[in-house]
């Protein structure tokens, strides 16, 4: 679109052309940062690190990430030469680190904890960077069978390494939920200890979303029944009346 309009169109509709792009990807840009930005603070920061948090921690630490993020994004875009690049890059990340963990949370919420998700989430990190990318002229340190040097010098493997890094997340999430469940069982991770709070949660510490879908189905199961209630006796009087008249 931008060399459409620069070299296709008039000097005045294409500074109001670019100015317009510029500003949609503007507002996109920056609402990806605040996104990502709010949900590092609340779900990370809040909920495994800080629960005691208060509404003036949660600010300064969106700040802090924000900055952070910006910083990182810009160093990317300077950095990276393809777009592509970056898309790749992104479902690599999701598929490696997070499509374990909802694999787990959905089908089998008994397997994982925060322990597990935060130890298999940042292993397979580790490994996923160890295993080189390209597109960020990140070079391999782990070397799996059949890797070849491409024409351009980088290490190009050959290996499904991304496959090997899921299931490794996989398999230490599980296996460090099951082994601090044991532990809690048999007394040894007490309440000091237990500094992600896995097992001294609140009692009204439930997701909001959650208590608010309870909630809502309950009013309406409440509104159904006293509606059924109120129409069969309206009902039934009005019968009966017609009944008197008739008679």
């Amino acid at each position: 679109v931008p060399l459409c309009l620069q070299y296709l169109c008039p000097a005045p509709i294409t500074f109001i052309g670019l100015g317009a792009v510029s500003a949609a990807v503007m507002s996109s840009t920056d609402s990806s940062i605040l996104g990502v930005s709010c949900m590092f603070t609340r779900n990370v920061f809040k909920k495994v690190f800080y629960p005691v948090a208060n509404d003036k921690h949660m600010m300064w630490m969106l700040r802090l990430t924000i900055l952070v993020n910006t910083v990182i994004a810009t160093t990317i875009a300077i950095t990276v030469k393809s777009v592509y690049g970056l898309y790749l890059i992104c479902s690599d990340l999701v598929y490696v680190l997070l499509f374990p963990h909802l694999v787990l949370v959905i089908h089998f919420p008994h397997l994982s904890n925060r322990y597990g998700m935060v130890v298999g989430f940042f292993f397979a990190f580790l490994m996923r960077v160890l295993c080189g990318e390209p597109v960020l002229s990140f070079d391999a340190v782990l070397k799996f069978p059949g890797w070849v040097v491409n024409k351009n010098g980088a290490i190009e493997q050959r290996f499904p390494f991304r496959t090997l890094c899921m299931l490794i997340n996989l398999s230490v999430c599980i296996g460090v939920t099951l082994l601090t469940n044991h532990l809690h069982s048999k007394g040894y991770i007490s309440k000091k200890l237990d500094i992600l709070r896995e097992y001294n949660q609140p009692a009204n510490s439930a997701d909001l979303v959650i208590r608010n879908i309870s909630s809502e189905d309950q009013n309406k199961t409440t509104n159904g029944v006293t509606n059924g209630v109120t129409n069969g006796v309206t009902n039934g009087v009005t019968n009966g009346r017609h009944s008197e008249g008739k008679c």
